[in-house]
């Protein structure tokens, strides 16, 4: 299949501009004909004539409304993919941009989203299209695991959404009870919400229990190191440092508001998830970090849960079938 993908611009560095790098090279891989075009290359990608025209997210949907494109006759047929939970995309102080995504959404052929949860939510913004839930999958490699008592907290960047500070109260509250245990925070620091965080966790006595790493180098030497991952954040499109952690046989504790976590983490079965309270993420932290034996059998069912579900081979042949169906092959 000849497929265009678009991404405004990928030289922001975040995880939705990898996995849109990754989507497209892999379905090259696998024969098709990929184009992967950013902003600059829309105009030209327009006139073509593609089975597929896949859209990237909110900036992408907008781009091709502002160009007439959904009107236009002969056109091909358009498929959005969304790296965040639908309502991520909108922000209360723009409201004319609100509608404008709102407007757009409600006239792709199909869309794409990364969990169940998120298919209702997308269908009270935007009735018309078809959705369908795939979900992504992860491209490391475990390496040989040395396991230390760490608690491990993969992010981007340390800010309100990531939510690091629920970990740090949650952990000073068990702290004395675990005095070998440490919290190791990836992410950029360069932050106010950063700076909280170092205060918070000086001021609750564990300021040389929590460390701030900032980026990490080598995601899988981070994983090898730790015990479990705790991932305390409140809004991701699909966390891939939750299958992450199964690649290398490791629970996770979540917290419940985080968007799609039923998807991801089967509470006592492959992690914890707790309620969103810092007593509560506490409990589930203290309940991992005193039986290894359990943080073991969890982590080998998300390894074989995660394993089936969202594998490289399971994920990209999800895509050629809803692509050969808007496609009407």
């Amino acid at each position: 299949m000849k497929l265009c993908v678009y991404k405004d611009s990928l030289s922001v560095g975040r995880g939705a501009d990898k996995a849109v790098k990754n989507f497209a090279a892999a379905m090259s891989a696998r024969g098709h004909e990929v184009r992967l075009v950013e902003r600059g290359e829309l105009a030209a990608a327009l006139e073509e004539k593609w089975d597929a025209f896949v859209a990237t997210g909110s900036n992408e949907a907008v781009d091709l409304d502002k160009a007439g494109y959904f009107e236009r006759p002969g056109r091909s047929s358009v498929v959005l993919q969304l790296h965040l939970a639908p309502h991520g995309f909108f922000k209360w102080k723009h409201p004319f941009r609100n509608r404008a995504i709102r407007k757009a959404f409600d006239k792709f052929d199909e869309v794409q989203v990364l969990c169940r949860d998120y298919e209702s939510e997308f269908k009270c913004l935007a009735p018309h299209p078809a959705v369908v839930t795939i979900g992504n999958y992860t491209e490391i490699e475990p390496i040989p695991r040395r396991e230390e008592k760490l608690v491990l907290c993969p992010a981007a960047v340390v800010n309100r959404v990531k939510n690091q500070s629920l970990l740090i109260r949650a952990f000073a509250a068990i702290a004395v009870g675990f005095p070998e245990w440490r919290v190791r925070l990836l992410g950029r620091t360069d932050t106010s919400v950063a700076n909280d965080c170092r205060r918070l966790a000086c001021r609750l006595g564990i300021g040389d229990r929590v460390e701030f790493a900032g980026l990490a180098g080598d995601m899988a030497v981070e994983y090898a190191r730790a015990a479990f991952v705790a991932f305390p954040s409140t809004l991701e499109g699909f966390p891939l440092a939750v299958l992450e952690a199964a690649k290398f046989s490791l629970p996770v504790v979540a917290q419940k508001k985080l968007p799609g976590v039923r998807d991801m983490v089967l509470d006592g079965e492959t992690g914890l998830v707790s309620a969103p309270t810092a007593e509560a993420y506490s409990s589930a932290l203290a309940r991992l970090m005193s039986d290894g034996g359990l943080r073991a059998k969890m982590g080998e069912k998300a390894h074989a849960y995660c394993e089936e579900r969202y594998s490289r081979e399971s994920v990209l042949s999800e895509w050629e079938r809803l692509i050969a169906h808007v496609a009407g092959e």
